[in-house]
């Protein structure tokens, strides 16, 4: 909606004097994109929070001296605590800028570096410099993309002769050791399945050369596990699901690897003198495993895994005594795991290798995206390397970050895209599955998901019910599956990029790590009324832009029932969502027909159906 632009010769006209100075809350931040950041058409975003209660808001422009600017801001998303208030101008050569606000009883309120003021005086204004704004760019294809999440092993066997041996029975109870046999070949031979689904890009869990089934400690970098049908079958994923329409992103941890990886093995083998030695941070040479067996915690599986470390990691054990913990690496490892010896990425040589790895991936093979494992725990500097190297290769490279909570400071247009959005997960789990949230507290948790980012990274951000790092949604649902349902529902209609991980369109249930790695169950998954609602829904998504890009408008709340609308342009589209066991009614300001799901219009009322959902426009 262009803004109505009104010319003043002060501020004074605007809304008047004297400002109310009560503390309103009203916050705003040039220097974080989610508050100010340019647009690929180089537009100057505003997005303000406030308090309720706000009647109408201005961004208040001073290009010189008697010539003040207001352009109106919309309200366009509004919580129980906070409004988001949003406005684009065209940055020309910078300007000077404030905000204005009129309450509800028509009282001005000014908004000014300092905060809260009763008027805007000669310095009482930010400078906007366009070469100073963050530019925040993602890529068009992972807007609103449907991405499915497959843990190789347990996805899908294709090639029964790459089976490592003692590969257990498809179906079996998962453990932290085994393998079920899940491979490359199956994933490609499912991509119509997953087409069928509605997916747009597949999310792979590391596929690199590695000892575990988790496959989070690389032992090489530059090939595809063979057990998985190497890196020629990767080649034929990707060109297969390309074909499709399918985008893939490879999961990747550069924070730690194997202690096969060549350079911590050399380290072992040579010590001090290995010039690797500055790969890995070592506080006590040589290379160890200290093992404390009077330690507490004591039980029967150390004693039975430290001939396993010493056969498969090549790493010598030392028995000790006195306190510390009972297995202790004397070098660097993710959570102090002897398994995963942390990369120092300080190291001119090591970050280099990595950043190598990084960009060939994407230059040689064709992949899409990087989704990066334990972002917070690598050094920030270092994201600033990969996503200049990738983005040079290739610009509309997916750079995803697992980062859980607020990843603001990763998402400023310099490093990361997106984020794991745990966040979202636990906002779903409170509503769907504790009961923990109420209809109004949902509205004001999604509206304040909303603003807390940048809106590029919002519409990227991949949205997720569960992950091989969490127990199953159906599982903390109790085995509920209408609340799994649900929240699928919201999932694939709020702003962001949807995670749906295998096996959630099937209700597939397991408590944590390894319970939420099982085996895909493959016998008719299309009849589970999740898969119904998923294909539904993405072809849907697929017609409407508003749904993928649109911006998200909360319309009314009760305890069991919420209503928003996603709206781009003059394209809107109702979501109503019913947790509760009896109908629910709402009265929409326009008229609207039932485009999908469980509801009725008759005199100008909605009913929504008990434990159901539907879509109108």
């Amino acid at each position: 909606m262009p803004s109505r632009v009104r010319r003043y010769v002060d501020d004074l006209g605007i809304l008047g004097l004297p400002g109310d100075v009560s503390p309103w809350d009203i916050r705003f931040d040039p220097h974080d994109a989610k508050h100010l950041d340019l647009g690929p058409d180089l537009t100057a975003r505003f997005n303000v929070w406030t308090e309720p209660r706000l009647a109408e808001g201005f961004l208040v422009i001073r290009r010189s001296i008697g010539d003040i600017e207001s352009h109106p801001m919309r309200p366009w998303s509004r919580g129980g605590r906070f409004d988001l208030w949003a406005v684009e101008v065209e940055p020309g050569d910078g300007f000077h800028y404030s905000f204005a606000f009129r309450t509800a009883s028509g009282s001005p309120v000014y908004r000014v570096p300092s905060g809260i003021t009763n008027a805007v005086e000669r310095n009482d204004r930010w400078r906007l410099e366009p070469a100073g704004v963050r530019r925040v760019v993602v890529p068009e294809w992972a807007k609103g993309a449907v991405i499915y999440q497959v843990f190789p092993d347990r996805f899908a066997k294709g090639d029964p002769t790459l089976d490592p041996p003692g590969v257990v029975p498809w179906g079996s109870e998962p453990t932290s050791r085994q393998f079920q046999g899940g491979d490359l070949v199956g994933v490609r031979r499912r991509l119509g399945y997953l087409a069928d689904l509605g997916v747009d890009a597949l999310y792979l869990n590391p596929i690199f050369a590695s000892p575990s089934n988790h496959r989070y400690d690389a032992v090489d970098y530059h090939t595809v596990d063979p057990m998985l049908g190497g890196t020629a079958e990767l080649d034929r994923l990707i060109e297969a699901a390309h074909a499709t329409g399918m985008r893939v992103v490879l999961d990747v941890s550069f924070n730690h690897v194997h202690p096969r990886f060549f350079a911590f093995a050399d380290i072992v083998e040579h010590g001090a003198d290995s010039p690797y030695r500055d790969w890995f941070v070592v506080h006590d040479w040589p290379v160890r495993l200290r093992y404390r067996p009077g330690g507490a915690m004591v039980g029967a599986w150390v004693k039975e895994w430290i001939p396993v470390w010493q056969r498969e990691l090549g790493i010598p054990v030392e028995t000790v005594s006195g306190p510390g913990r009972v297995l202790e690496p004397t070098y660097d490892a993710w959570y102090s795991v002897p398994t995963m010896p942390r990369l120092n990425l300080a190291n001119p040589e090591a970050r280099e290798h990595v950043l190598d790895v990084a960009v060939r991936w994407v230059r040689d093979h064709g992949i899409d995206g990087w989704r990066m494992d334990v972002a917070r725990y690598v050094d920030a500097d270092f994201w600033l390397d990969i996503r200049s190297r990738v983005k040079a290769v290739a610009p509309d490279t997916y750079l995803l970050a697992e980062i859980m909570g607020d990843a603001g400071p990763w998402l400023q247009g310099d490093r990361f895209d997106a984020t794991m959005n745990y966040t979202f997960r636990s906002i779903a789990l409170g509503f769907f599955a504790t009961g923990e949230l109420d209809g109004p507290a949902l509205v004001d948790h999604l509206s304040r998901l909303v603003a807390q980012y940048a809106w590029p990274v919002t519409l990227v951000n991949h949205n997720l019910l569960d992950s091989h790092d969490t127990p199953r949604f159906v599982t903390e649902a109790r085995g509920e599956t209408w609340r799994a349902l649900l929240a699928t529902v919201l999932q694939l209609t709020f702003p962001g990029a949807p995670g749906i991980y295998y096996g959630n369109e099937v209700g597939l249930e397991g408590g944590d790590d390894p319970g939420s790695r099982a085996a895909f169950p493959w016998d008719d998954p299309a009849s589970h009324p999740i898969h119904t609602t998923i294909r539904d829904l993405t072809r849907i998504r697929h017609r409407r832009r508003s749904l993928r890009e649109g911006r998200f408008e909360p319309v009314t709340a009760t305890p069991n029932l919420v209503v928003f609308e996603r709206c781009a342009g003059r394209e809107r589209t109702t979501v109503a969502i019913n947790r509760g066991r009896r109908s629910a009614t709402f009265e929409p300001t326009r008229r609207l027909m039932v485009r999908w799901g469980g509801a009725v219009i008759r005199d100008g009322v909605v009913t929504v159906d008990p434990w159901s959902a539907a879509l109108l426009w």
